[in-house]
């Protein structure tokens, strides 16, 4: 179903905001489909790379729900206003017009933003942790009241997989597991701030009790959607923090946590792996029945979540020195630019990994 958008609300006030931001950041040197995959959080080595390297990194898989429409008629509701203008006939690079760099500083963004959004440590598993603790949650509460049958949140196997392995290797009875996990969960919501916690906790489903959607939850409050996933992302992020360091004080709870985490993708973390065994790119390539190109993603992505891995054998100190040169002078990030300055003996690959670990530094 297409999601709604309330143009002319005063609840858009958060969403004109945010898009207003992410458009000054971008400064036309990304697409608008830039803007929208790393809302929704593309698992692309570009949409990660862009959100370091435009200082935008709590920012990437807030809202994974988006739709392509709905973003679309908000771009449009800021051109209305003439708070943006196109680069090209096309209409897929913008920038702020002046009006709209008054609107933007209107607001502070920094005091809009939540704290615990900027945990960007386990983005890249938030959303499998989010959908195992929402149906342990339910299957729990249907155990409770000894419900044999219900309709699970989520059938994604390796989610059900995960949560009926936790509960059937429990030592604890049935009412023990219930007591602990609603004792830590009580624990958790209480180390985050209670507006996140009442948005968090309101999408629970349980025994003859449906958890409400983001949008429900925005309708009923009158806040903004985007506000809405804003604190939930942030509540969720917190939360995956306090699991990750605490794991003594919630030792049942903690099980939802994938292992390892590192901030890399899945698959960056297979690369890196072979990587670190003493293959080269090329042979770690091979063993993995992927493209060179596919594996420089990866090496970008390691860059970025990385930087103790050596990449000395893919770009010298002298020839990131000159990239970032040439970077710096024409004030762009923009690789055919850039490259186009360097002319000969650069590639695109090189330049990537060049702004990409500067933009850690």
């Amino acid at each position: 179903m297409t999601e709604k958008v309330r143009i002319g609300d005063d609840a858009l006030m958060f969403s004109e905001t945010l898009l207003l931001f992410l458009i000054k950041q971008f400064n036309g040197e990304r697409t608008l489909s830039g803007i929208y995959h790393l809302l929704k959080g593309k698992k692309s080595s570009q949409s990660i790379q862009d959100s370091f390297l435009f200082r935008v990194e709590p920012f990437y898989h807030l809202c994974d729900d988006l739709e392509r429409q709905s973003f679309q008629k908000l771009i449009e509701h800021l051109g209305d206003h003439e708070w943006i203008k196109y680069m090209n006939s096309e209409q897929t690079r913008v920038i702020l017009t002046e009006k709209g760099m008054d609107k933007l500083s209107m607001f502070k963004i920094e005091r809009m933003i939540p704290d615990g959004l900027r945990i960007t440590n386990y983005v890249t598993t938030e959303k499998q942790f989010w959908l195992r603790l929402q149906l342990l949650i339910q299957t729990l509460s249907a155990l409770r009241y000894q419900q044999t049958a219900f309709l699970p949140i989520t059938k994604f196997p390796a989610v059900t997989e995960a949560v009926r392995r936790i509960i059937m290797e429990s030592s604890l009875s049935r009412n023990q597991l219930v007591h602990q996990f609603y004792q830590e969960i009580r624990r958790l919501l209480t180390s985050i701030p209670i507006l996140e916690a009442n948005i968090f906790a309101s999408q629970f489903s349980g025994y003859h009790m449906t958890g409400l959607t983001l949008r429900q939850i925005s309708d009923e409050s009158g806040k903004d959607l985007f506000e809405c996933r804003t604190f939930f992302k942030a509540a969720l992020r917190r939360i995956m923090q306090e699991l990750s360091k605490n794991k003594s004080r919630y030792p049942f709870t903690a099980l939802l946590m994938s292992p390892g985490v590192s901030g890399l993708s899945t698959t960056a973390g297979v690369s890196l792996r072979f990587l670190k065994s003493g293959l080269s790119a090329q042979e770690a390539a091979h063993r993995r029945n992927l493209s060179i190109g596919t594996i420089e993603d990866h090496l970008v992505e390691i860059a970025l979540k990385d930087p103790t891995f050596d990449l000395s054998e893919y770009l010298t100190d002298e020839l990131e020195h000159r990239i970032m040169d040439h970077a710096n002078r024409l004030n762009t990030r923009q690789l055919k630019t850039i490259k186009k300055a360097l002319q000969e003996g650069v590639s695109y690959f090189q330049i990537r990994l060049a702004l990409a670990k500067n933009t850690v530094r």
